[in-house]
């Protein structure tokens, strides 16, 4: 009778503290990302001052005490397989935050008040930001505070990837919230802006209609503000005048809308901006549509990731100012 062979192993598993039993190094982690960068072994040997034969050592190090392999072989280098890229994904981590505990330790030694990294979508970045970055600039002149203004999906792979503090943004749509504490501030209210002078200033409100009959100026294709002003104009059998400008720049938008009749669709805060630039003026909004806004935003961290002294300060008056009691 023949021998039924054994079942397979199973997977060793790692215990919570593996990296301190291992003895993983950062060499590990260094290794790892400029061989993600280069998906060349020896030039991410050369890029950390390592010979071949060093760097493929320190490699199979790693293997080892993950337990799997984490690199294929492929035509033009090699790529991490899904092992590897977890790893990948937590190494980046590590390693930015290394590196912002360095730039804060020598904030600190300089007298600068430390450093806070945050990011917005546009409408956010323009109203309750800027109002908290002037706040936290009077109490704290030696704080070092940057911003990036960008559209949510980037913003939130940034906060993840640890080179971002919080941000001001919506959870990207198909992406998972795992990890994310989010505060939601509101909705932002879309505006109607034309240059001075404008015929449709001279009426009665303008329908939809006649604002069509115009060139627009818009947001490029798939940002949601892009997304609801196609989504209103399509709700009412119409389409887009064939002359849009896309353009993500709110400078660019104010230079076209001074100098010709383009319609201008941006959200209240932008709106309000330019209301004190000049050469602009509100239209009220369409009679079928009263109230156009883009989805809610909000104030979103890692739960697992407490903030810096600097950041928490920082993330707590900008509390103040969207939360006011």
């Amino acid at each position: 009778m023949p021998r039924t062979p054994p079942p397979p192993a199973a997977p060793r598993r790692l215990p919570p503290d593996w990296y301190a039993r291992s003895r993983l190094k950062l060499r590990h982690l260094q290794l790892l990302t400029a061989m993600d960068d280069l998906r060349n072994l020896n030039r991410a040997a050369q890029s950390l001052g390592l010979t071949q034969p060093a760097a493929s050592k320190l490699l199979a190090e790693i293997e080892q005490i993950a337990g799997v392999p984490l690199f294929e072989r492929r035509p033009r280098g090699v790529e991490p397989n899904l092992q590897g890229e977890v790893l990948l994904r937590r190494a980046r981590t590590v390693l930015v935050a290394l590196e912002q505990a360095g730039e804060e330790l020598n904030s600190l030694r300089s007298g600068a008040g430390g450093t806070v990294a945050i990011g917005a979508v546009t409408g956010p970045a323009v109203d309750g930001l800027a109002r908290a970055v002037e706040l936290a600039q009077q109490r704290s002149p030696a704080l070092r505070i940057s911003v990036e203004v960008e559209t949510s999906a980037p913003l939130v792979e940034r906060l993840r990837a640890g080179r971002l503090d919080f941000v001001l943004a919506r959870i990207p749509q198909g992406a998972s919230a795992a990890g994310l504490e989010y505060r939601e501030v509101g909705e932002e209210p879309l505006c109607f802006l034309v240059g001075e002078g404008h015929p449709l200033l001279a009426g009665p409100p303008p329908g939809l209609a006649a604002l069509l009959g115009y060139p627009w100026v818009l947001e490029p294709p798939g940002s949601l503000l892009r997304q609801a002003v196609e989504t209103m104009v399509a709700r009412h059998g119409l389409s887009l005048p064939g002359r849009v400008l896309n353009t993500a720049s709110a400078l660019l938008a104010l230079s076209v809308l001074g100098r010709g009749e383009a319609v201008c669709v941006v959200s209240e805060p932008v709106a309000a901006l330019f209301d004190g630039a000049g050469r602009v003026c509100r239209l009220p909004p369409p009679p079928e549509e009263p109230h156009l806004a883009v989805p809610p935003f909000g104030l979103i961290r890692l739960k697992d990731r407490p903030l810096s002294p600097a950041a928490q300060g920082f993330f707590g008056l900008l509390e103040t100012v969207l939360f006011p009691a």
